[in-house]
């Protein structure tokens, strides 16, 4: 799959802000890519086998399965203190029915890139996770999929060197 993403045409990530997405390498930077269809559709597929577990563990209900994104960090890339959704009304509707984040680790936080874990605070504002420790520092692994509610802060601490690979996915709840 990496082999894939590497492949694919790669784009600046963005991010949901004032006016709409945009590039803000303050706050975000790394790439995106997209994965070839069939890839994408059967992702998706897998991820459904676990959807009535994620239901019940998350205490909410899920309709739809968003598409899947492609996520690379180099050196020096990063993502802020954030949430995936949950406290904006003027965000795209599907930013707002995102219930549960999903991440898939591509490749091994030991042994193929240094820095790059994924880090949870307590709040419910990204401001709050300023200066503070966090509640749970997750390495990557090839196949682990990480799974939490879309509101809850989190981040990814800046590549010191090699690459970071994985993908993001979020569980949706109903249409407003």
């Amino acid at each position: 799959m990496i082999a894939e993403i590497d492949a694919a045409h790669q784009a600046q990530a963005e991010i949901w802000g004032d006016g709409g997405f945009g590039v803000h390498p303050g706050s975000r930077r790394g790439t995106i890519a997209r994965l070839q269809p069939a890839t994408e559709e059967a992702l998706q597929d897998k991820l459904w086998e676990v959807v009535p577990q994620l239901e019940q563990r998350m205490g909410c209900e899920v309709t739809h399965v968003s598409g899947v994104t492609a996520l690379i960090y180099r050196e020096g890339d990063h993502f802020a203190a954030h949430s995936d959704g949950g406290g904006d009304d003027d965000a795209p509707a599907e930013v707002r029915r995102r219930r549960v984040s999903l991440v898939i680790a591509l490749n091994d936080g030991a042994r193929d890139f240094t820095g790059g874990a994924l880090e949870f605070f307590a709040g419910s504002v990204p401001g709050s996770a300023a200066g503070s420790e966090p509640l749970e520092c997750v390495r990557s692994r090839p196949g682990l999929l990480i799974g939490f509610g879309s509101s809850t802060i989190h981040h990814v601490a800046p590549v010191i060197s090699g690459r970071r690979y994985s993908l993001a996915v979020w569980a949706l709840g109903p249409d407003s």
